[in-house]
């Protein structure tokens, strides 16, 4: 896949008291992701788009450029130190061993089953009862520590590589629930002409948060306290409040 790179949107000057926009001649910090709708958007020949492009815009101004790559391959690129910035990821045991996590989330899910209209109580609220129900969930995507705990248990799991293959699954009988979230799911039910044909089921799984990630070496971990500090005074400014409203995402608790 031909990866797009851009740079993000000029931030509005007020954040470079701090020290994050980098002067013109310098390299320009590079922030990675993948497909995160209203969180970081991107397609063959488009700029990326979304909240994370444009917070990051606000506090680094011109010196931080997007590049919208698959997300196996962003991760990759921070461990490997040929990216600054890994944005999205939730925040899991497992990554926390490979990079290192912003303070603050900058955006929440709730994840949750799938199911044909009218067949949403499959989902009872505990995994044990999925033993033996054909399932899909989205492969290197994390879903929570119950579901982490139980998915060996659910032999009937399948992975796919997307939201649209697992929705395409689910209408077509080949499993009975699928794992995602609204964020993801929903403009993809919409697009595929699906919302009357899917619903969602209670209780949530689980509900994560997103991160801005950064790499385990000294120069991550300077520019992690830098991103804490600069996101500390953003959120206290009505810039924050408009950005949230203009993507329509819910600014998470953590974040208050």
């Amino acid at each position: 896949m031909t990866t797009r790179r851009v740079w993000c949107k000029a931030g509005l000057g007020w954040m470079a008291g701090l020290g994050l926009a980098r002067s013109a001649r310098a390299t320009p910090l590079l922030a990675v992701g993948s497909q995160f709708a209203r969180i970081f958007e991107g397609a063959e020949g488009q700029a990326p788009r979304g909240l994370a492009v444009d917070l990051l815009g606000q506090l680094f101004g011109d010196g931080v450029r997007c590049e919208w790559v698959p997300w196996s391959r962003a991760q990759l690129m921070l461990e490997q130190g040929e990216a600054d910035i890994l944005i999205g990821p939730y925040r899991t045991p497992e990554r926390e061993a490979r990079m290192l996590f912003s303070v603050r989330a900058f955006y929440s899910d709730a994840m949750v089953w799938y199911a044909r209209r009218g067949e949403e109580t499959r989902w009872t609220g505990e995994f044990a009862a999925l033993a033996q129900t054909p399932v899909a969930a989205v492969r290197g995507w994390a879903y929570g520590s119950r579901f982490e705990r139980m998915k060996t248990a659910m032999n009937l799991l399948t992975w796919v590589q997307s939201v649209d293959a697992g929705l395409q699954m689910l209408t077509k009988r080949r499993v009975e629930l699928f794992a995602a979230n609204d964020r993801n799911c929903l403009p993809v039910l919409q697009r595929l002409h699906l919302a009357d044909a899917v619903g969602r089921c209670s209780p949530p799984m689980d509900v994560l948060h997103g991160h801005m990630a950064f790499a385990r070496s000294a120069a991550g971990e300077s520019l992690s306290q830098r991103y804490d500090q600069a996101v500390e005074q953003w959120l206290r400014t009505a810039h924050a409040a408009d950005l949230y409203r203009r993507w329509g995402v819910d600014r998470p608790v953590t974040a208050l």
